[in-house]
Formats: structure tokens, C-alpha cells, sequence
């Protein structure tokens, strides 16, 4: 039974037909994710194919976060102006063809195309599933619905390095790529078919909040870059998202290996306890900040938890692989309270820019990463000597993740709490 007040008053429960409609496009999230890390289960076998040097494929590779991150500056604002059932749909296909395209040929250009392709059709997942989230469920599930919406993610990440590598060994790099691309077209057949069209389908007008017109690209990104509050928001979620970017994205691995003379597969098994920390805590916090109606003590708490445990690991001399197990699942668990900024983007700007203040703080929190990546990567470079990283560099390199997450502990404690009435919503198609 569908539980939700009609037209003309504020939604005060989630409805059936709201989580089938959430459920759809946050699938599209967890495949997005799928493929952005599958490559890591293929290394080898593309490196051969398409005859490339580990530099060569590196730089192939990283053209999904070429376009990924600059393609949020527009993405919000286009499922804004023309609803997230048709960007959505468009952005499935582009991303399904950049899968089909890896395996159309042995040029590299091939790979660069894919991936572009990937990266470009990615880039709506997150927004489009938490624009629906903020249209079809209530305020006080939002936060709860963005850390759903991010443990998907990590269990696509999860499938993409283990199912993607089993997958690989028993069919071959290009079946695994065929099976995937076929995942593609299924999912654009459920949003055709789930996410309706029209209103219904986004935000409407908070109570009290006059009509407008939906906002230009440029207006709207104005409204939400004029907010001070946006900035903070961002800055929060950066530095909670560092520790996954810098160790669980790049160079977690060879830190762990340096630190602990782990093989790699153990190394790699403890950088893995960073996703299941989100894929537990995400959730978890979402649902207490919804559950107790607030934002900024929980990310200020998250953002002083992480200093804590970021700082334990900076000051070790060395530690067992055990440890490390246990040291990155409690970073997981403390960094993944920044899915709480998502919900308090939302209700700091008006209902007009729901999709643009979703995507402005993504960016920025993709963005940072990917600095965060390279100025470790300078940090190593510089504390090695132009040698092979020792081990003494890893500890020196690994004091910007403390240094980060102390900012963004100031950020956090500049954050104020909007306490808003829940959003209309139009009666559901």
C-alpha cells in the first residue's frame, strides 16, 4: 500500500512505488561503479590486447575520471531541467556502449573511447538516484537513502575487482565485457519502463517556497556556489572521501605492502575492509542522522573520528597485516558518515537546484580526491629521492590524510543545521 500524502501537502513516508523507483536508478549506480573498477580485475589481459605499457594503460584508463568530473558541473542542472527519466536513460546507453566498445578492437583509441564513454554515462548515476531519492521520499529519509545508495556502490566496486576477475578466468576478458554490457541494456529497460516521466518524477516547491522557473546552467550553479554553506558541505565530504581515494582507489596496496611486507593479495584484502566499513556504515549513518532530525554533529564527529584513526595510522613504525585490517575497517566506518552531506546540500539550497547542489557536491568531492591521489603521489616522490619508495616515504607521504581531514574538521564545525519542512510532492503518476 502505497503510504503517502497527495498533491498539495508535505510527504510525510516513503511509498512502494518510491523505493521501486529509487531502487531502479540506484542500480544504475552500483553497475556505474562495476565498471569504473573492473579494469583492475584485467589488467594483464588489456595491457596484451591492446599492447600497452602500465603507464599507457593507466592514462587510457583515466579517461572516466577525465570526464566524470567536469560532467558534474552540468549534470545536475540537466536532470533539473529535463528529468532524470530521459537523462538517465541517455546516460545507461552511453555508458553500455563504452562496455561494448572495449571489445570492438585492439587499438588503444578503442579503450580511450570506452572509457570516455564509461565515465561520461556515469557521471548521472549518483545524481539522478538521489535527485528521485529527494523527490519521492520525505527529508528525514535522505541521508539514510544516501548511504544505501553509496554501500551499492561499494558492492559494485566489490563485484567489479572479485566477480570481474572470477569472470575473467572462466570466460575470458571479452565474455565478462559482453556479460556486462548485456547488465547495461537490462537496467535501461527497467528506468524506461519504472522511473515515470513527467513532474512526478523531481522535486517540487519546499512549503513555502513560491514557484520558479527551473535555473540555467550558470544561475543555477550560481545559487549554489553563492552559498557558503555548499562550500563547507563540499570540503566535509572531500576530506571524509580522501582516505578512500588516496588508499582504497591508488596506492593502499603498496602502502600496506611497504608497511607490512604483505603479498599483495593480503594487502589488498585489508584495503577491501575500507569498502565494507562504508557498506556497514553508510547506512548505519544515514539512518541516525535522519533518525535524530540533524547533520553537522555527525560530521563533525566523523570528521574528528577520522582524524583520530588517520593519525593512529600515520604514527605507526610498522604494523602486522591484522592490524591493518582492523585500523582500515574503523577508518571505513569513521570516513563513511560523509554520505550525510548529500542530504544537507539538499536542504541548504532551494528545491529548484536539488539536482545542481546533489552535483556540485559530488564534484567537488571527486575532485579533491583526484588531487589528493596526485599530491601523494608528489609527497612519495619527494620523501623517496627519485628512488623506489621505501617504506620510511609511505609513512612520511601518509601525514596528508590527518592534515586533510583536520581541514575538513573546520568545515565541519562552520556548518549550521537547517532544519526545513519535508517537500511536496505531486501525486504519483
Amino acid at each position: 500500500m502505497i503510504i503517502e500524502e497527495r498533491a498539495g501537502s508535505a510527504v510525510t513516508s516513503a511509498s512502494a512505488r518510491g523505493w521501486l523507483i529509487w531502487g531502479t536508478a540506484a542500480l544504475f549506480y552500483l553497475y556505474e561503479f562495476f565498471v569504473r573498477v573492473a579494469p583492475a580485475a584485467m589488467e594483464e589481459e588489456l595491457q596484451a590486447h591492446f599492447g600497452l605499457t602500465a603507464a599507457a594503460l593507466g592514462a587510457a584508463a583515466g579517461a572516466y575520471y577525465f570526464i566524470y568530473s567536469p560532467m558534474q558541473l552540468v549534470s545536475g542542472t540537466m536532470i533539473d531541467r529535463f528529468g532524470p527519466k530521459r537523462v538517465l536513460l541517455v546516460s545507461v546507453a552511453i555508458c553500455t556502449f563504452g562496455v561494448f566498445i572495449e571489445v570492438a578492437g585492439s587499438s588503444s583509441a578503442f579503450l580511450v573511447v570506452a572509457r570516455f564513454c564509461q565515465g561520461m554515462g556515469s557521471a548521472f548515476a549518483f545524481v539522478g538516484t538521489m535527485y528521485l531519492a529527494a523527490a519521492w521520499f520525505p527529508h528525514s529519509m535522505l541521508a539514510l537513502l544516501s548511504g544505501l545508495t553509496t554501500s551499492l556502490g561499494m558492492a559494485g566496486a566489490i563485484i567489479g575487482n572479485a566477480g570481474v576477475a572470477r569472470l575473467v578466468d572462466a570466460l575470458g576478458w571479452q565474455t565478462a565485457l559482453l556479460i556486462a554490457g548485456a547488465l547495461g541494456i537490462l537496467i535501461g529497460l527497467l528506468i524506461a519502463l519504472i522511473i515515470p516521466a513527467g513532474g512526478s518524477a523531481g522535486p517540487v516547491p519546499e512549503v513555502g517556497e513560491p514557484p520558479a522557473e527551473r535555473a540555467g546552467i550558470v544561475a543555477a550553479l550560481r545559487v549554489v556556489y553563492a552559498n557558503p554553506q555548499s562550500w563547507y558541505i563540499g570540503i566535509v565530504g572531500a576530506s571524509l572521501y580522501m582516505p578512500l581515494s588516496i588508499l582504497g582507489a591508488l596506492w593502499g596496496e603498496s602502502y600496506i605492502a611497504a608497511l607490512t611486507g604483505a603479498d599483495r593479495i593480503g594487502a589488498s584484502g585489508a584495503v577491501s575492509m575500507m569498502y565494507v566499513g562504508w557498506m556497514i556504515g553508510g547506512p548505519l549513518a544515514g539512518f541516525v542522522s535522519d533518525r535524530f532530525g540533524t547533520r553537522r554533529p555527525l560530521l563533525v564527529g566523523a570528521s574528528i573520528a577520522t582524524v583520530a584513526v588517520t593519525a593512529v595510522i600515520a604514527l605507526l613504525p610498522s604494523a602486522s597485516l591484522t592490524g591493518m585490517y582492523a585500523l582500515l575497517l574503523l577508518l571505513g566506518l569513521a570516513s563513511t558518515s560523509q554520505v550525510v552531506c548529500f542530504a544537507a546540500a539538499v536542504e541548504h539550497n532551494p528545491a529548484r537546484v536539488t539536482g545542481t547542489a546533489i552535483a556540485a557536491t559530488n564534484m567537488m568531492i571527486m575532485l579533491l580526491g583526484g588531487l589528493g591521489e596526485w599530491g601523494f603521489g608528489e609527497l612519495l616522490d619527494l620523501f623517496s629521492a627519485g628512488v623506489e619508495p621505501t617504506p620510511e616515504a609511505f609513512r612520511s607521504a601518509i601525514w596528508l590524510l590527518p592534515a586533510v581531514n583536520l581541514i575538513g574538521l573546520v568545515a565541519a564545525l562552520r556548518l549550521t543545521e537547517r532544519r526545513v519542512p519535508a517537500r511536496l510532492t505531486a501525486s504519483p503518476a
